[in-house]
């Protein structure tokens, strides 16, 4: 059986439309960033708070741990960082089925990418019914564009510091919230989805650190299965 090589310029192509598909997030996501930077601004050793950008690579988690290295509490900031990210688990186990195809070190590499925004774009995109070429493309050209921004954007939250106006996270975090979910709830399944999931975070929004997180996603998909049976 002949094999179809994947031409450079699908290749390109590919990239730069997970470029293109990631930067309006890049605008909702600056204000997170921000807010982590100037938090790490409060810390002993910045350069060391910045490095969390790369190897805790997410918000909620990076913003844990920064708090619990500022009290001293070393331990606690690890197991509260490892809990908030608990739901990386269930993204990937999304993902996994779409990355059956992949070579070993992309699905290696891509693990490093995987946070929030970055699935729901490769989510997207592989429901298009995509090739893994494509995919891999595709998720490389969204992963590299956040990962460089995210970092980017939190040194300079670290340089500016106490000069930033002051945005709590109860308005940075929904705004990151309603940049991934606002064009993915146009069928009722994922309005449900979305119902469930916001319903439950408040609920249990005095959960401990990542639990309702977790809990809030749990219901999101269940809710979504069950709406997605009635519909049939």
């Amino acid at each position: 059986m002949s094999t179809v090589a994947f031409a450079p310029s699908a290749r390109s192509q590919s990239r730069f439309a997970g470029v293109r598909s990631m930067t309006p997030l890049l605008v909702a996501y600056s204000p997170y960033a921000l807010v982590i930077g100037s938090a790490v601004a409060q810390i002993d050793d910045p350069v060391a708070g910045w490095s969390g950008s790369v190897l805790i690579y997410g918000g909620s988690a990076h913003l844990a741990a920064l708090k619990g290295i500022g009290d001293g509490a070393f331990a606690t900031a690890i197991v509260v960082a490892l809990l908030v990210n608990l739901r990386l688990l269930l993204y990937s186990a999304s993902i996994a089925p779409h990355w059956r195809e992949q070579p070993v070190w992309f699905r290696l590499t891509g693990a490093a990418f995987l946070i929030d925004p970055t699935w729901a774009l490769a989510d997207q995109h592989a429901s298009t019914g995509a090739s893994p070429q494509a995919q891999r493309q595709f998720f490389l050209g969204a992963g590299i564009t956040l990962g460089v921004w995210w970092s980017a954007m939190i040194a300079v939250g670290t340089i500016i510091g106490d000069r930033l106006p002051h945005v709590g996270l109860e308005l940075v975090a929904p705004i990151c919230l309603m940049s991934l979910i606002g064009t993915r709830v146009r069928d009722r399944s994922s309005r449900w989805a979305a119902v469930a999931a916001a319903s439950t975070a408040l609920f249990m929004s005095h959960a401990t650190a990542g639990t309702g997180l977790i809990a809030a996603i749990v219901a999101g998909c269940v809710a979504a299965q069950v709406s997605g049976r009635w519909s049939r």
